[in-house]
């Protein structure tokens, strides 16, 4: 089924689907988001609660699941006061960096009012134009303490002719700009989109409503809405099979399209949010990002969201939750979006063999693979910035976590002649912890794989996702008849210096030096200036390749910089390697078992559904072995 529309009225998306409904009741805590001016970026935002004579607490988020970083989004609250349901001012006391205690003063209700400053746009933040008001309400509305579980409303107080998208529920009976969610971790979840104009294209899966809601510019190129539509569908099959069940009664891409560089998303537990370039649609590479990520973040229904450690199990807003699992979170989850894309024939198996080939070069060119773990990686999340530092010792863990997910994939169907994968792994944890209510432990994940698998993998975890030994790519790979191997790319210099560079007003400006390389040897530092390569000058990335392609390793050459204002010349002798490529390819003559292990990896799991996985509303017998 396929349905589309463009609202521009007081429209909500989706009206009539089929989303729980939640009672309000004395306990419900009401929110309210509004604002005047859209040019200021202030969001109006008040927060009402029952009171019983005691303190009020309000609590504003410290980060977001999803971003394991601390956000500090209390910084950008202005304004605070509290009243009484007739208007009376009451005392609140701003406590610490993000709570607040209100005195009831015998009020039965309380409310605490702000402004929210909200200027910053991506998909995991709150912004407020004029041509649009997007929020993340775990970045402005604060929980009442010990009322997590409490059920909420929200209304939103966009302009007349506005539509608004969002996962939450509309309240039955009531205004149609007034939602509801059993508590306050569903509101938190939820990014809304309210605009003058959005498209929805509907489709569903399974008897499940898909929604792909899209803002701003909408140019397909090449493309057709019945196209990128039965791509949409293809992939969500494929991903609801992997896992025997679909976890949501309704689901929402919510697409910002901006006529810039950009790439952004967030999942959520029926959502996801995207910020991305408007030009994507255009060439069958942006095509292929664009249904890669989508299908990212769509997996994460499953995994995070629902499957995730007991670190995170429940989540806590105040303070960091510390895990080494985020390798699997967020990595295992970048494994899966482009095999799910070649195992739903929406890509050929070559281009998923180039997409694994990127990312060994994107580990094998990070020098903080040799000093920093998957695990370490996912436990420092949380003062690295992912990756913001130091970059010869951090490491993103989505990348190895990718390649380490591929990895277990097919050591588990080399171990069980190709009866079980990575794919049971996951099955295995939704029934033995995410149906169970509850998060797995910090060695859940190695158990699982253990008890799929029928073997320990201890030696696996240790060197490769707890220790930093080069990962076996080309042996691991052979298991299914491909081989890793580096190549040269005519196209790029042999020659380098062994340094990153970046942009900044104008100027090309070294953003790192990597260990052991020339540019090292010379003395060359971080944010130097670099002003010629052998008398030539140099002021973007491509001169400075060129000025490469022109020497031959071994070759001596003058390099000058601007350090701190003050010109200066160093020399420095070039090395090689700088136009070595990973490539993934078959091998020759691969064997019987070789190619059937293959086809049977990149083979559709919507073609042929499990039997015997249990949902929340059910179960059958177990077709997992004993554990």
């Amino acid at each position: 089924m396929l349905r589309t529309s463009i609202l521009a009225l007081a429209v909500l998306l989706g009206a009539g689907a089929a989303r729980a409904q939640v009672a309000v009741t004395d306990d419900t805590i009401r929110y309210s988001i509004g604002w005047d001016n859209p040019a200021s970026q202030l969001y109006a935002v008040r927060v009402t609660a029952a009171a019983d004579g005691e303190p009020v607490m309000f609590s504003l988020p410290a980060w977001r699941p999803g971003r394991y970083i601390l956000q500090n989004y209390a910084a950008n609250v202005q304004g605070v006061r509290a009243e009484g349901p007739d208007g009376r001012p009451l005392e609140v006391e701003w406590l610490d960096l993000d709570s607040w205690r209100v005195e009831p003063d015998g009020a039965r209700t309380v409310t605490l009012v702000y402004d929210y400053y909200a200027v910053t746009f991506d998909a995991g933040s709150s912004t407020l134009r004029p041509e649009v008001a997007y929020f993340n309400p775990v970045n402005l509305f604060p929980w009442v303490e010990d009322r997590l579980d409490h059920p909420v409303t929200l209304t939103i107080g966009a302009p007349a002719g506005w539509a608004v998208a969002t996962q939450l529920a509309p309240a039955v009976g009531g205004n149609e700009r007034v939602f509801v969610a059993p508590d306050y971790h569903r509101l938190a979840d939820s990014p809304t989109i309210a605009a003058p104009e959005l498209t929805d294209w509907e489709f569903e899966v399974d008897g499940v409503p898909y929604h792909a809601v899209f803002r701003g510019r909408l140019d397909l190129g090449p493309r057709t809405q019945e196209q990128v539509v039965a791509d949409l569908a293809a992939l969500s099959r494929e991903e609801v099979a992997i896992f025997g069940s679909t976890p949501f009664e309704e689901y929402w891409h919510l697409y910002q399209l901006v006529p810039y560089p950009f790439g952004h998303a967030v999942e959520h537990e029926a959502s996801a949010s995207y910020v991305l370039s408007d030009n994507l649609f255009q060439t069958d590479e942006g095509y292929v990002g664009f249904l890669s990520v989508t299908a990212h973040e769509l997996f994460h229904a499953w995994n995070v969201k629902r499957i995730r450690p007991a670190a995170l199990w429940p989540y806590d807003y105040s303070a960091p939750q510390l895990t080494r699992l985020h390798w699997v979170t967020e990595g295992v989850t970048a494994y899966y979006d482009m095999l799910v894309l070649a195992r739903a024939g929406l890509i050929p198996p070559e281009a998923y063999y180039e997409s694994v080939a990127g990312n060994i070069q994107a580990l094998q060119s990070s020098p903080g693979r040799k000093t920093t773990s998957a695990s370490l990686a996912s436990l420092t999340s949380w003062f690295s910035g992912y990756g913001s530092g130091n970059p010869n010792q951090s490491i993103s863990f989505y990348t190895k976590g990718a390649l380490l997910g591929l990895l277990l994939d097919l050591r588990i169907r080399d171990a069980t002649d190709g009866e079980r994968s990575l794919d049971d792994v996951l099955r295995w944890l939704w029934e033995e912890y995410y149906l169970e209510d509850r998060g797995y432990p910090e060695d859940g994940f190695q158990a699982a794989v253990e008890a799929v698998a029928g073997r320990s993998f201890e030696e696996f975890f240790a060197r490769y996702v707890h220790g930093t030994e080069e990962l076996p790519y080309d042996s691991t790979l052979a298991i299914v008849g491909l081989g890793a191997r580096e190549e040269a790319d005519p196209a790029r210099p042999a020659s380098t210096l062994g340094l990153r560079t970046g942009t900044e007003d104008g100027k090309l400006v070294v953003t790192n030096v990597l260990p052991a390389s020339p540019a090292l040897e010379a003395g060359l530092m971080r944010d130097d200036v670099l002003v010629a390569i052998g008398g030539d000058p140099v002021g973007a990335a491509e001169e400075v390749q060129q000025a490469l392609a022109e020497r031959a390793p071994g070759e001596a050459v003058e390099i000058t910089i601007e350090r701190q204002g003050e010109r200066q010349t160093v020399s420095a002798t070039l090395a090689g390697g700088g136009n070595l490529r990973w490539r993934v390819v078959p091998v020759a003559n691969p064997t019987e078992r070789q190619v059937r292990l293959r086809d049977a990896w990149l083979a559709s799991a919507a073609a042929a559904p499990r039997e015997g996985s249990r949902t929340r509303t059910g179960s059958v017998a177990t077709a997992f072995p004993s554990r």
